[in-house]
């Protein structure tokens, strides 16, 4: 359990490291983006007590699946940007930077998932002040991508689950890979 503990911990220090040094410097020294996704995927790995190189391979297909349906599903979760534009008039591009990028784009503080055009479509149709008949047509169509996003989620992480072990599963449930 301490090893768990750890391992979860590194991979949460990880996740919100932030660097005054520039890419290019990281690099230069070695270090970089590619070099930590690299140690993440391999401690996930350890994590998994994954020993067999085709077992991994599957399960790490599966893993990639089940973050790409959960990054569409924040992507349809909420635009946060609305509420930094307050004020503003014209284009969405408030909450720190273009649509859909970095801190305030849709899914949230920090989310780098692309932008549902139906979230957009919304935010827009509540900027300009949209009609209400405009306004519910367009709530009508994100709350069916958020449905479709959801299914998709619960699909893929159902057929993880079935490649695991309970003590892989819980793993994943406690560094929020899964539910």
């Amino acid at each position: 359990m301490k090893k768990l503990a750890l391992l979860a911990a590194a991979a949460l220090a990880l996740g919100s490291f932030t660097s005054t040094s520039t890419a290019q410097e990281q690099r230069q020294k070695g270090g970089g983006g590619e070099d930590m996704r690299a140690r993440m995927v391999e401690n996930l790995r350890t994590l998994l007590d994954v020993k067999n190189e085709d077992e991994w391979k599957l399960l790490y297909s599966r893993l990639e699946k089940v973050r790409e349906a959960r990054d569409e599903v924040r992507a349809v979760s909420g635009d946060f940007r609305l509420l930094f534009n307050i004020g503003r008039t014209g284009d969405q591009g408030g909450g720190g930077g273009a649509p859909g990028s970095g801190r305030g784009g849709p899914g949230g503080f920090g989310g780098n998932s692309t932008p549902n055009p139906d979230s957009e479509a919304l935010s827009k149709a509540i900027t300009n002040k949209a009609p209400t008949e405009e306004l519910k047509q367009r709530m009508a169509r994100l709350r069916d991508a958020r449905k479709a996003a959801d299914a998709k989620y619960e699909k893929l992480s159902e057929e993880l689950r079935q490649l695991l072990t309970v003590r892989q599963e819980a793993a994943l449930v406690a560094i929020g890979s899964l539910k």
